[in-house]
């Protein structure tokens, strides 16, 4: 998430600054020793860093452009929350968006050394970007099938943007930003090494070394091996892998445009974001995806449960046209199919199909074999059986908040 402070008077602003730039030039890290503090722009949502900047200027439109104008100093901050207070975000994925910002700022400003009241009054922050995720549990064999079924999938007028890999799919806009993932390839590249060099440093404070005292970036796999007191950390990590490699990502990045319209023209306080808003907008851009769990009814992708379907919906002569039509659709893809259909004939039918749930991503017909691993039944939305709910244990080592206090870790 990205959030924007109250205004703050220049005193406040000046020492805030003072503060990151000293954590940004001795890469001091938040208690946890996962999070680094910078002033720039993070790489991506993988990165594990919080952004924290205080800014002198804002946009504002005049004469229908956006331009920069100066205002009172003010704070914008960036990270993931899932990562701040559990170190990963391969399970226990946290909800209550209000009271985790809220924890979020209250333990920022013990980062920053800060009294200021900014830090006490979070649901006066503004949001300024929410990405909402939800993790499934899939084999890798039944990934690899969904991303291989989802090669001819489009976005609404985002064709140009949009980006097709074996274990991802991206799909960039102005208001939303869809992204599906296999999050075992993504842990291993981003997340095992972060991982690794906070764990270090985390086993370091205990023994009551200097935190990072010969580690410099990251830490070699190899180091730790041979180390007998951090053998738990390779474990730990092994397990998150294996753990990674059976879920699949699906995250809706929810830019400020999109807030800022849904809100009248304004952007919204941290307390007017509710879980529920959230959700119906992931909802909401995974059906434009794949045009499913519109209805209530379950889902059908075969041959005969797609023929049986259009029969008791429509019947007759509107069935087997459907049914043609249907054919098409999951030999060829929607962009051939639209070729041998007027425009409006081919969103007609392709809306009875979404109104009588009939999927034609992952069929039997000429798609995937009928011996496949990707269950027929699955979407990626909230209300399928394989969403993960787990949450992180009470006594688990990724339970508690990312302050550290005389070198040692602030139960959260």
């Amino acid at each position: 998430m990205k959030l924007r402070s109250p205004a703050i008077d220049e005193g406040t602003a000046s020492f805030l600054e003072r503060q990151c730039i000293l954590r940004q030039g001795v890469q001091i890290l938040t208690g946890e020793i996962l999070y680094e503090i910078t002033t720039g722009t993070l790489e991506g949502s993988y990165d594990a860093r919080i952004m924290f900047k205080v800014c002198r200027e804002d946009w504002i439109t005049i004469g229908g452009k956006p331009q920069q104008v100066p205002c009172k100093p003010y704070v914008l901050v960036e990270c993931s929350l899932h990562k701040f207070f559990h170190g990963q975000n391969v399970y226990g994925n946290p909800c209550n968006f209000p009271q985790l910002c809220r924890r979020f700022i209250d333990a920022l400003g013990e980062i920053m050394g800060s009294d200021h009241g900014m830090f006490h009054e979070a649901d006066k922050w503004e949001v300024r970007r929410v990405d909402w995720a939800e993790m499934f549990h899939l084999s890798p064999a039944a990934q690899r099938e969904f991303f291989w079924s989802m090669r001819d999938v489009h976005f609404p007028r985002r064709a140009k943007k949009e980006a097709r890999y074996d274990s991802a799919i991206h799909f960039p806009g102005k208001f939303t930003t869809v992204r599906i993932y296999s999050k075992g390839p993504e842990f291993k590249l981003h997340g095992e090494p972060v991982l690794r060099r906070g764990l270090v440093k985390y086993q370091q404070l205990q023994d009551g070394q200097n935190p990072g005292k010969g580690i410099d970036g990251p830490v070699p796999k190899k180091v730790v091996a041979g180390m007998p007191r951090y053998a738990w950390i390779e474990t730990k990590l092994q397990a998150l892998q294996r753990l990674a490699n059976w879920r699949l990502r699906a995250e809706v990045q929810i830019n400020a445009d999109k807030l800022h319209h849904d809100f009248g023209g304004r952007y919204p306080l941290v307390s007017e974001i509710t879980d529920a808003y959230l959700i119906q907008i992931f909802e909401a851009q995974i059906f434009k995806l794949l045009k499913e769990g519109k209805t209530a009814m379950e889902t059908v992708r075969t041959f005969h449960q797609v023929k049986a379907r259009l029969d008791a919906v429509y019947g007759g002569r509107s069935a087997n046209n459907l049914f043609s039509f249907w054919v098409q659709l999951a030999e060829l893809g929607e962009e051939p199919t639209k070729l041998n259909f007027s425009k409006s004939q081919f969103y007609k039918n392709r809306a009875k199909l979404v109104d009588a749930g009939v999927s034609w991503h992952a069929t039997d017909v000429f798609i995937l074999p009928q011996d496949t691993a990707l269950p027929r039944d699955f979407r990626p939305l909230s209300a399928d059986s394989r969403r993960c709910i787990g949450q992180v244990s009470a006594n688990s080592i990724f339970n508690f908040c990312p302050v550290q206090q005389h070198g040692l870790m602030k139960a959260a």
